[in-house]
């Protein structure tokens, strides 16, 4: 039982001995937190895959936010990345900044964040703490067999253009609930505050898709890397009618509105994934157009540009 010298607060070394170490780790763990630096054993055969990802409240995040939520997007986030790559999750490393060193949130966001870990398979193996503005950062780091790792490099003429994951559009939505600029629902709540990693869809993907990406900074946006990054310029035209919106998009935005949102919103976390034709897919994807050779990479939608006003995605630089 911790012995607090202070009203609800630790000290890091308190705080890391209470929260962040639990339990044995799994066999492939050498050392894992609580030295200077943690040790795993590779696996014949086998690639490591290794992601970043900052959360920081103010920025990615409302400044007051619930533990439970920021520990639900900061490990998605980190997820999602192991997802576009068809890497098994292994491991976990966590830097957290904190304000005050205060137990009540600390335990939250602790208890959150272990639940989500043994979900996904991930084993916290080491990290940081220390007081500062609110902030995380996670290292994850997974498995492929060797050669199956899937890039956002590799698309190819032909190929058809798959979307997996729920809908988009919400966590865009959210946003404008959180400025007060319409009213809550429960739907865009849920895309925004726990986004869904899809790993098994990016492992199903392995040896299928020429190349995936996670959608985190918006469709188009994400798009344009895989259409930018093949042997040529490919282009693709979208079809509206099938792209999966958020419920409550249009009727409080209206049509082009919602298209908008779901297109260039970011934060969904879906996989978008360039597929030979005729190949098996994961169920539950959706088929957004083809993969043609062009003289440019571009996007067009229901065979019309994208409106000029389209800001196409995040922009990390603002």
């Amino acid at each position: 039982m911790l012995s607090l010298t202070r009203k609800g607060r630790v000290t890091e070394f308190e705080l890391i001995e209470t929260y962040f170490r639990r339990g044995a780790h799994g066999p492939s763990v050498v050392l894992g937190n609580g030295d200077d630096a943690a040790v795993f054993r590779t696996d014949p055969g086998f690639e490591t895959v290794i992601s970043v990802d900052a959360l920081i409240a103010g920025q990615h995040v409302p400044s007051i936010c619930s533990p439970q939520g920021f520990a639900t997007r900061l490990l998605g986030r980190g997820l999602s990345d192991l997802a576009a790559m068809a890497a098994e999750p292994q491991y976990v490393l966590l830097s957290l900044s904190l304000p005050v060193l205060q137990t009540n949130w600390i335990e939250q966001f602790a208890e959150k964040f272990h639940q989500l870990a043994v979900q996904w398979g991930l084993d916290l193996i080491g990290g940081d703490t220390a007081k500062g503005p609110l902030a995380a950062q996670v290292t994850v780091i997974g498995r492929v067999q060797s050669g199956r790792a899937i890039s956002r490099v590799g698309a190819q003429p032909g190929d058809q253009l798959w979307l997996f994951g729920s809908d988009l559009g919400g966590a865009r939505a959210y946003l404008e609930v959180l400025n007060g600029s319409c009213d809550g629902n429960l739907v865009w709540a849920e895309r925004y505050w726990r986004p869904q990693p899809l790993v098994s869809q990016g492992l199903a993907l392995s040896g299928r898709a020429n190349a995936l990406i996670d959608i985190s900074d918006g469709l188009c946006q994400d798009l344009l890397h895989i259409l930018r990054q093949s042997d040529g310029p490919l282009s693709v035209d979208l079809d509206s009618g099938v792209v999966p919106l958020a419920p409550g998009l249009i009727e409080s935005f209206g049509e082009t509105r919602a298209l908008e949102m779901a297109l260039t919103g970011g934060d969904d976390y879906c996989l978008l994934a360039a597929v030979p034709e005729g190949t098996d897919v994961p169920p539950d994807g959706v088929c957004l157009g083809h993969l043609h050779l062009a003289d440019t990479s571009r996007i067009t939608i229901d065979g019309l540009p994208l409106p000029p006003e389209w800001s196409l995605g995040w922009d990390h630089s603002r």
